[in-house]
């Protein structure tokens, strides 16, 4: 038994790749993982499709690479002859909806981590089939199901790392730091201009709060331009990032900032943040009517907010009535909801290669 993870990009923008490494490793099944290498630092990897220094940023050229990486991918799963499919992205499961119908049917497995190209009038039915026929759908947050076909079932996989989850359910309650400053948190890929700006309006050069944007991405270096234009010495970047300091990174802050834009696409989205947050006890900062701001309002966890000027007081607020030992325990009683969920998607992997 020999599977394929096929993934959209790079691996560091594709975490949870990691998911399905686990779950094959516990499972003794052999796999390759398929990337495309979008900037170069999957180089090493065993196979990739590379688009060099091209210009994804143009629709036109973005969308040849696309083709060339389905064909390379074609080739590559006849040359090697897996016996299992792990698609991730409708772009790849349509482009690929041939191959997976005719020679994997019940053999692969959907993986949905946006909503996308599916929405399409043309390319929903293609996408539906696909669903029809693969071995099981999986989505990354609860909120597509509402987009996708009501008809199929779809299990969740939670963009964390199973196993400092279930540790971060049995170790002992953090202390919450209680300074005259606070430090609100954005980490890991830096996107969303607009939205972050407005964070940056509503809270810098407040002396009360310091905001740290840890990461690289393609809104990063115009926040910054953004600060410095403005001279707000409370926002800070730090860039790239080692995971092994991710841990120490995160429980040095004390809110984690979650606001993206207000539309269908973010709002049905769960953020890998939301999890870092759950898992170091850290209060959140989210988007009204968005899947995340559900949970914040049921258990308690943060600040839902349109990302106004009267940010600050939003946080006061909460603050005023803040008990962190029972906040500590809704994280708890979340992080075990979406345990026992991706427990159920690792029952199912394991059918897939039985």
């Amino acid at each position: 038994m020999k599977a394929a993870i096929i993934i959209l990009g790079n691996q560091w923008v594709c975490p949870y790749v990691n998911t399905y490494r686990r779950i094959f490793d516990k499972l003794g099944c052999s796999y390759d993982v398929i990337l495309w290498d979008r900037d170069g630092s999957d180089a090493s990897a065993p196979i990739r499709y590379s688009s060099g220094k091209a210009n994804l940023d143009n629709p036109i050229v973005k969308a040849w690479h696309y083709l060339r990486y389905a064909d390379f991918l074609k080739k590559t799963i006849s040359e090697n002859g897996y016996d299992r499919l792990v698609v991730s992205g409708p772009h790849l499961a349509i482009l690929l909806s041939g191959i997976l119908r005719k020679r994997y049917k019940g053999h692969y497995v959907i993986d949905y981590r946006d909503i996308s190209v599916e929405q399409h009038l043309l390319l929903g039915g293609v996408y539906s089939k696909v669903l029809k026929d693969g071995f099981c759908n999986v989505i990354s947050s609860p909120g597509f199901r509402e987009h996708l076909p009501r008809e199929y079932s779809y299990l969740v996989s939670h963009n964390f790392d199973y196993n400092v989850a279930c540790s971060a359910l049995k170790d002992s309650l953090p202390l919450w730091k209680a300074g005259s400053v606070i430090d609100v948190l954005t980490i890991g890929y830096i996107r969303n201009y607009d939205s972050n700006v407005r964070i940056v309006q509503a809270l810098g050069g407040d002396s009360g709060y310091r905001l740290k944007f840890v990461g690289r991405g393609d809104a990063a270096l115009a926040l910054e331009s953004y600060a410095r234009a403005n001279g707000l010495d409370n926002v800070e970047f730090s860039g790239f990032y080692e995971k092994k300091d991710e841990a120490m990174i995160v429980g040095a802050c004390d809110f984690i900032n979650i606001f993206f834009p207000n539309d269908v696409v973010h709002s049905a989205i769960m953020s890998n943040r939301f999890y870092l947050a759950l898992i170091h006890k850290k209060p959140v900062i989210v988007t009204e009517g968005s899947v995340q701001a559900a949970y914040v309002k049921e258990y308690g966890l943060g600040v839902v907010t349109d990302g106004g000027e009267g940010l600050s007081d939003e946080i006061e607020r909460y603050l005023s009535s803040f008990d962190y030992a029972e906040f500590c325990n809704k994280c708890n009683e979340l992080l075990a909801v979406f345990v026992k969920e991706h427990q159920a998607l690792e029952r199912a992997l394991a059918d897939f290669v039985r």
